[in-house]
C-alpha cells in the first residue's frame, strides 16, 4: 500500500487515488489487521417468510386471479409467521418467474395525465 510505503499522508495518497481519506483510513486498519483489502462476504440479510412451494401451487390453482386476490388466498393458507402483503408477495411472484396481472379491471380504455396531489395544490 502507498500509504504504508510512506508516499505521503492520508490526504496526499487520498488524492492520489482520488478516495476519501476515512475510505483510505479504514483500509489501513484492515490491512494491518489481516495484510489483504479484499472486500469481506456478504452479510445474510433478510429471508423471506414465503413458502415458494404454497406459492407454486396457488399459482398453479388460480391463475388468471390477481396479486391482491392469490396474497389473501396464501394468508389463508399460510401459517401465521409466512402471511405476507400484496406487495411482498409480488416479490416473491417475480423472483420465481411468474407472469401476473396488476388488477382484474381488464384493459384501460383510456391514458391520460397523472397528477401528484401537490401539483393540484396551486
Amino acid at each position: 500500500m502507498a500509504y504504508e510505503r510512506g508516499e505521503g499522508s492520508y490526504a496526499h495518497v487520498a488524492a492520489l487515488f482520488d478516495l476519501n481519506h476515512r475510505t483510505l483510513e479504514r483500509w489501513v486498519a484492515r490491512w494491518r489487521v489481516s495484510y489483504s483489502v479484499e472486500p469481506r462476504p456478504r452479510g445474510g440479510g433478510w429471508q423471506s417468510p414465503i413458502d415458494v412451494a404454497v406459492l407454486r401451487v396457488l399459482a398453479g390453482e388460480v391463475p388468471d386471479a390477481t396479486v391482491a386476490e392469490m396474497c389473501a388466498e396464501y394468508n389463508r393458507r399460510a401459517p401465521r409467521a409466512q402471511r405476507t402483503s400484496p406487495a411482498a408477495f409480488h416479490r416473491a411472484l417475480v423472483r420465481e418467474g411468474f407472469v401476473h396481472k396488476k388488477n382484474g379491471r381488464g384493459r384501460v380504455r383510456s391514458t391520460g395525465r397523472m397528477w401528484w396531489p401537490s401539483a393540484r395544490r396551486s
